[in-house]
């Protein structure tokens, strides 16, 4: 891995680029907890890292995991729930991010 000092990119093994953010919650006048994600289109990562942050903004709640086709809009607003197609890049740790990062012996990938 290694960061681009200009961009502030995450180049895996050469093969994708990252983008990492902190999606900070806050709490609506009804009382519900709302994130809002900002995509920097303009980097284009192959991946955006939402870390979408706990009700006090102390710990990750959750981590999405949007590929560039997804990220057309410049921001997502979530909720507790979302519909299924912002739910299915969901997921409670980084393990499929590390799976996705894991190299393969060519004969295996044949």
């Amino acid at each position: 891995m290694a960061r681009d000092p200009e961009s502030d990119l995450i180049n895996v093994n050469g093969e994708f680029s990252l983008s990492i953010v902190i999606v900070r919650c806050f709490r609506t006048s009804a009382g519900g907890l709302r994130w809002r994600l900002r995509f920097d289109t303009g980097l284009q990562p192959d991946i955006t890292v939402a870390a979408r942050m706990d009700a006090r903004n102390s710990h990750p709640l959750d981590y999405y995991l949007f590929p560039r086709i997804d990220t057309a809009s410049r921001q997502l607003r979530l909720a507790e729930d979302n519909e299924l197609a912002v739910d299915a890049y969901r997921f409670e740790t980084l393990a499929p991010l590390y799976a996705l990062a894991a190299r393969s012996p060519v004969a295996e990938a044949a």
